[in-house]
């Protein structure tokens, strides 16, 4: 076969949901009240080491990957985080309470709506995921409802 052909080839699996890359799950965002907004979701692993670097949407002026803290004293503080490792064999959770995508400077998100988030990963590269607007509740208690 061609160079150009295995190029191609690589490139279309590259692009394509395979088992080389990352399967995101349960992606939410709560409806803002202020500002800002969390993104929660699962990564899903697909055997091999990576760490997710940043995130970008139109929505928002700037994006932020943020882990909660609890400090010595209970109370609870924000900071900025420079990745967040996805294992080859787990998961990466985004969750309230802990880790998350914080778009800053977010307009009007309307419950029901869906934005587009990209998510960057050191190896396997830029992957876009659709993210649905929930009510700022359903953030909270999301997996309540499923039957299990």
């Amino acid at each position: 076969p061609s160079l150009t052909l295995i190029a191609a080839t690589v490139f279309l699996g590259a692009c394509s949901s395979n088992p080389g890359a990352p399967a995101v799950v349960d992606a939410r965002v709560g409806a803002p009240t202020g500002p800002n907004a969390a993104v929660y979701l699962t990564v899903e692993a697909y055997g091999e080491m990576d760490t997710l670097v940043s995130a970008s949407t139109d929505v928002a002026d700037s994006v932020e990957l943020h882990e909660t803290n609890m400090a010595d004293d209970g109370t609870m503080s924000m900071q900025q985080a420079p990745g967040f490792d996805l294992p080859a064999d787990g998961e990466l959770v985004l969750e309230p309470g802990g880790k998350h995508i914080m778009l800053v400077g977010v307009d009007q998100l309307d419950v029901g709506a869906t934005i587009s988030v990209t998510l960057q990963f050191a190896g396997a590269g830029d992957l876009q995921v659709d993210v649905e607007v929930v009510e700022p509740a359903e953030t909270m208690d999301h997996d309540m409802g499923d039957d299990s």
